[in-house]
């Protein structure tokens, strides 16, 4: 029996549902909707139509995507720098990292987001497919701009990876890459699954359209003889491609206000109309009565006649109900309105709770245990963020050793040094300000520009930090992580609410994967 290359290794499986909780809050109230039942269950008793009208009138806080954003700018607010003592062909990277016009810091960025959000992301440093009767030395490499390239693979398209320990490290013996690519079939799109296999000594290409069977479209020698992938862990993993992410807990938190909030939207709605009651009056007793039909336009008269035939009771303001019971009478049931107070309540608590969270990996702490061991002597505090950033740096470091090899550089790991802006965050008695900060801008209540220049006064932004410039870096970023993929333009591309009542006078009715381009390892 063959096994099927798009297999998910075991790692992945356990991340899995960590992943589609962050990515249906990043789809915002569209994709929760999607979602359904998944984050949204269905009350007992609740008809499908019940629940879809619940649904429709539910609404996405999207406190994680707001906070997500805005902790991922923080190490980006300056350029993303490459030691001056590395070579030249790697500086000249800089410019367009990932061939498609990217500089280092904006696509950086980005790869920086998908790791905090996720728990892990991963770098491929690949090189162009090239044919060598054409293209034989170096220098015929540098003449037709024949360069290595860095390739964001994305947490939840690394279907799987292996490694072994050779002479006390790890080494990586396999990985397997899931790509989406669209191909034009005369007037229609069709959507092509890829995975991409990549081992040390060779790479596969496969492809399938829909059900279909996979097919080896595409394959050679890997010349490096080792895999060029980076991962890079934000924070302390729990096992080979396994960690928890971050923002777990308020990602849980936002799913919780998700519900919440469906919860007290539907509970208004249910206390908006009250319900027509009636006491001492047999079922078949109440009728309507009507001197005239004057004044009703045509579908009044026609809708009487049928709530009559059928034995309805029409309630407007030209309708009388009436019984011969004399003790009978007619009445509305409103809501007391204390679960609406309780759940604005539970609303505010959860809200402040992520507040809370949000800004947990900027509060800088003498005893953060990620710090070096001389910057805790010398008393210095770090915040989780600004040791993430560190260790993001690092990562970006190997990357360019990877590219160096490549091109067949040898270059000291000192020489290789990448920087990665680490100067904010908030001391731990500044944190109570920040987290009123956070909330208002999560809320809406301030402006994109107020914020950052309450983050600046507050050091958190450096004293250089220019909101106009950054502004511009946003918009030639192009859409947000995860909203739209690009691709190399040479590749095919709870319980039910409180129903608590009470009885009002009868007689006044109440009112939420780019492509690997085919190269010398992948």
């Amino acid at each position: 029996m063959t096994s099927d290359v798009s297999n998910k290794s075991s790692a992945y499986k356990a991340m899995e549902p960590h992943w589609a909780m962050v990515k249906a809050l990043q789809g915002g109230t569209e994709a929760m909707r999607a979602a359904a039942t998944t984050y949204l269950p269905r009350h007992a008793r609740e008809s499908d139509e019940a629940y879809n009208e619940r649904l429709q009138r539910s609404f996405l806080f999207n406190y994680f995507e707001t906070s997500l954003s805005t902790l991922a700018e923080m190490p980006f607010t300056k350029p993303v720098v490459l030691a001056d003592s590395a070579p030249e062909e790697l500086h000249n990277l800089v410019g367009d990292v990932d061939r498609q016009g990217n500089d280092l810091t904006s696509w950086a960025r980005n790869v920086f987001t998908d790791g905090l959000g996720k728990g892990l992301t991963h770098i491929l440093v690949d090189f162009p497919k090239v044919d060598r009767a054409q293209v034989q030395t170096r220098a015929d490499e540098v003449e037709a701009d024949i360069r290595p390239y860095f390739v964001h693979v994305p947490a939840d398209a690394l279907l799987a990876a292996y490694a072994t320990v050779e002479g006390g490290a790890q080494v990586l013996t396999q990985v397997r890459i899931s790509e989406v690519v669209t191909k034009v079939s005369g007037y229609d799109e069709v959507a092509v699954e890829r995975v991409r296999v990549i081992e040390r000594e060779e790479w596969k290409l496969f492809e399938r359209e829909g059900k279909g069977a996979w097919t080896l479209v595409d394959g050679g020698e890997n010349t490096l003889g080792f895999i060029p992938l980076v991962t890079w862990y934000a924070g302390k993993p729990k096992g080979f491609m396994l960690i928890r992410p971050p923002l777990l807990s308020l990602v849980e938190k936002n799913l919780e206000h998700w519900q919440s909030a469906s919860d007290q939207r539907n509970i208004l709605t249910v206390a908006r109309f009250p319900i027509l009651a009636a006491s001492g009056v047999a079922e078949e007793s109440p009728r309507e009565e009507r001197t005239s039909t004057e004044g009703m336009s045509a579908e009044d008269v026609e809708f009487l006649g049928k709530s009559r035939g059928q034995g309805g009771i029409t309630i407007g303001p030209h309708s009388l109900l009436t019984t011969t019971n004399p003790q009978g009478k007619f009445y509305y049931v409103e809501h007391t309105g204390a679960a609406i107070e309780a759940g604005a309540k539970d609303l505010e608590r959860l809200e402040d709770q992520m507040a809370a969270l949000s800004i947990e990996l900027v509060v800088r702490r003498k005893s953060n245990t990620t710090a070096t061991e001389k910057d805790i002597n010398t008393g210095q505090s770090y915040s989780k963020l600004q040791s993430m950033a560190r260790r993001f740096g690092d990562s970006l470091a190997l990357a360019f050793h990877f590219a160096a090899q490549w091109v067949s550089l040898d270059v000291p790991d000192d020489k290789l040094k990448v920087s990665v802006h680490t100067d904010f965050g908030v001391e731990e008695g500044d944190a109570q300000g920040l987290e009123v900060l956070f909330k208002a801008r999560a809320a809406g209540d301030i402006s994109r520009k107020t914020f950052l220049k309450e983050l600046q006064r507050r050091s958190t932004l450096s004293s250089d930090f220019d909101e106009e410039l950054d502004a511009d870096y946003l918009e030639a970023e192009g859409p947000r992580l995860g909203t739209l993929r690009s691709e190399p333009k040479d590749e095919p591309r709870p319980q039910q609410p409180d129903q608590g009542a009470k009885e009002s006078s009868g007689e006044q009715p109440a009112q939420g994967q780019p492509a690997a381009p085919a190269g010398g390892a992948a």
